[in-house]
């Protein structure tokens, strides 16, 4: 699968990177991440808010961008950065605006010879959409901005995940114990005649787990072929025990804020994911 680490949603917290880099067997100097038999990191996205230096994982990331040493796709909370500043709205941290330039350089996507990478979803007609755009452009970004757009659509998919809308009554409820309107779901998978049960990715909780989303909603998934190149992902924030591999598609999201550990998935010589290759580190 090509000599990369990927890295799951860093989300601020410069020192589990650092910590995770190390793990990996790369060496740390002159403000970037190199490893001794050229392997590269990979970034899922989500690089930033929630932890406590966003900031200083932006240093660390771009340069070892710059210096050859790493890849990334945009999560939806760069996105989230590209729109604000294109409708002139605030930050979240004024101290992101020097990066904003780079940010927008980032690929929504990464389709490489062996793996694929992308935030959320691996969504192929969202995909098709954007293969023009893969680095968004002012044109694109304002397209999502309409409620309703393929465009928004699209990256709302690949970069948040597929949807459904849960029941009203008795609601159902996230990890956080959260009633949540729309859940996400296993996106890879045919879910097809699937209750609530079955088709959410991570798995929700309460009464009406075992009704059944509409069928026009199920429909908007695409399922990814077993046969096809690997998918690395992040965004799902899984508990520490939830299985983040299924067959050739791997979430590397563990939740760092909430659960403390940042994963990472090492990649071999095979074509064949396995949870041997999974990494953690944690506070």
């Amino acid at each position: 699968m090509g000599p990369y680490d990927l890295i799951g949603d860093v989300h601020g917290h410069l020192d589990l990177l650092r910590s995770l880099g190390d793990k990996l067997g790369y060496s740390y100097k002159g403000g970037f991440f190199e490893h001794p038999k050229g392997r590269k990191l990979i970034f899922v996205g989500d690089l930033v808010n929630r932890g406590p230096d966003s900031v200083g994982v932006l240093e660390i990331v771009r340069k070892t961008w710059e210096e050859g040493n790493a890849l990334l796709t945009l999560g939806n909370h760069e996105f989230r950065l590209i729109q604000l500043t294109l409708r002139k709205k605030d930050l979240p941290d004024e101290k992101y605006r020097p990066f904003l330039s780079w940010i927008k350089e980032i690929p929504l996507f990464l389709e490489l010879e062996q793996i694929r990478v992308v935030h959320a979803a691996w969504h192929k007609s969202s995909i098709s959409l954007l293969a023009a755009n893969p680095v968004p452009n002012d044109s694109l970004v304002r397209a999502t901005l309409t409620p309703g757009s393929p465009e928004r659509m699209a990256v709302d998919r690949i970069l948040k995940g597929v949807k459904a809308t849960l029941p009203k009554s008795p609601p159902l409820f996230d990890r956080f114990g959260e009633n949540r309107k729309k859940g996400r779901l296993r996106w890879w998978e045919d879910l097809t005649g699937k209750p609530f049960s079955k088709v959410l990715f991570p798995p929700m909780y309460g009464q009406s787990i075992h009704e059944y989303p509409s069928s026009e909603e199920i429909n908007q998934v695409e399922p990814y072929p077993v046969d096809a190149k690997p998918v690395f992902f992040g965004h799902y924030c899984l508990r520490p025990q939830y299985e983040k591999i299924n067959a050739n598609v791997a979430c590397l999201d563990g939740c760092v804020t909430c659960d403390k550990k940042l994963w990472a998935y090492q990649c071999g010589s095979g074509n064949t994911l396995s949870a041997e290759s999974l990494v953690c580190v944690e506070y």
